[in-house]
């Protein structure tokens, strides 16, 4: 016959026998394997964890570097900017400011459509009269 065996549990003991003890353990040595998995799981995800806030903090120094650049050449361009605009209109130097020129307006309310009539087609031809120098400037304006 199976032998019995006693377990202290809490308030009582319990008998099981060798084939219930035998489960038992199995279940126990599952749990453990499980945990220890689990545990490298938990390590390799705190590995992660560690990585990506190293990229964070270095991708953050990145941006605080570029933005740092990016003021002294705005100031740099300020300073372009304020020698070339005579000083009467220096309170409009927001105008003239690069980043500023390479955005569109914003819109108003008065911003309307222009619709032309039906089989309308423009005629080329100049709007103002240029000499060749100052066509010449266009152009290049124009490129840039």
């Amino acid at each position: 016959m199976a032998e019995i065996s006693q377990i202290e549990m809490g308030e009582g003991t319990r008998r099981y026998s060798e084939e219930e003890e035998a489960s038992l353990m199995k279940e126990i040595m599952k749990n453990n394997e499980m945990i220890i998995k689990l545990q490298k799981q938990i390590g390799e995800l705190q590995i992660v964890v560690k990585e990506e806030g190293k990229r964070k903090e270095r991708e953050a120094e990145a941006r605080i570097v570029e933005e740092k650049e990016n003021e002294e050449k705005d100031l740099i361009e300020l300073r372009a900017t304020e020698e070339m605009v005579p000083k009467r209109f220096h309170k409009y130097l927001k105008v003239f400011e690069k980043k500023d020129s390479e955005r569109m307006p914003t819109r108003k309310t008065w911003d309307h459509a222009i619709d032309l009539k039906e089989g309308f087609v423009p005629k080329k031809g100049k709007i103002y009269p240029l000499s060749r120098v100052e066509r010449e400037e266009v152009q290049e304006f124009v490129k840039d």
